[in-house]
């Protein structure tokens, strides 16, 4: 052996193994969070690994307000963690039909309130940004948030986000117009409809945010609304955004073409030009 070769080796020798741990770009775990009705919801947390985090992201999932939280939920905070270097909660709320409104509503705010009251306890950054984001269900249980913020005097987040948002469920689904490709079916949706607000009666905007008046929407956070250009929602959503504009809220909606229901969180169509601007949105927030 030879005296480079040996100083080679006992240099290797003094070298610390790289972990696993330390290896991964983020760190995760999962909590089980207490609601009000006395069941709990999952609550899968991803923080920073290399940095600190610089705030808060929620994520409401996708789902009709039925279907599972699945891996594309989990790679989408996943994703959007390691690009803004923020804590991400993905809230695995309570679905319909065994959950019907309010359920899921109501566990969304309690989390929001909760991270709120005990901000510190995910995340150290000063000062506390927090950031909501929907997709889908998710956009229409972040703006049912912000409404009951407004309504109790509480304070809003700092961006919300809603992601091909589900904002009318009182419009009957015979009416709308399917784009070529629509995910969503007429009778998808009067199913999604039927189990979500059960026996809860028309005309109420925490079902459908679109029919909150627009002094009801006066204080409500900065928004950034995206929408698809082949999907059922597409409107709804953009008159939520216009809505807003009249009550003075900072709001920029985009719709982005050749993409269907669900594009941002399947990997499909326009999702990572819908993904890049999430990220510089949140960036641009001081």
């Amino acid at each position: 052996m030879n005296e480079a070769t040996l100083e080679r080796q006992n240099h290797d020798k003094r070298q610390k193994t790289i972990t696993a741990e330390q290896w991964a770009a983020e760190r995760t775990r999962t909590e089980n969070f207490p609601l009000s009705s006395g069941e709990t919801a999952k609550l899968y947390i991803h923080e920073p690994n290399y940095v600190p985090s610089k705030g808060i992201i929620i994520d409401f999932h996708g789902s009709g307000f039925v279907h599972l939280h699945n891996d594309h939920d989990s790679y989408f905070c996943k994703r959007i963690g390691i690009a803004t270097q923020y804590t991400v909660l993905d809230f695995d709320y309570p679905l319909a039909p065994e959950h019907p409104f309010p359920a899921a509503l109501d566990a969304c705010d309690e989390l929001v309130q909760a991270v709120q009251a005990h901000y510190s306890d995910y995340c150290a950054a000063i000062p506390q940004k927090l950031i909501l984001i929907g997709h889908s269900a998710g956009g229409n249980l972040v703006a049912g948030t912000q409404m009951r913020a407004l309504k109790a005097g509480r304070p809003v987040a700092d961006l919300a986000v809603l992601d091909y948002p589900a904002l009318d469920l009182d419009t009957d689904p015979d009416d709308l117009t399917y784009p070529t490709g629509a995910v969503i079916s007429a009778e998808q949706a009067k199913r999604f409809n039927r189990f979500y607000r059960a026996n809860t009666p028309l005309g109420n905007p925490e079902v459908s945010p679109v029919l909150a008046s627009v002094p009801s929407l006066v204080g409500f956070p900065q928004t950034v609304i995206h929408t698809a250009d082949h999907d059922t929602l597409a409107p709804e959503g953009e008159t939520f955004g216009h809505h807003l504009a009249l009550a003075h809220t900072p709001v920029t909606t985009k719709r982005y073409a050749n993409s269907l229901h669900g594009f941002t969180v399947s990997l499909t169509c326009a999702y990572q030009e819908s993904f890049n601007d999430m990220v510089q949105q949140i960036q641009r927030l001081v």
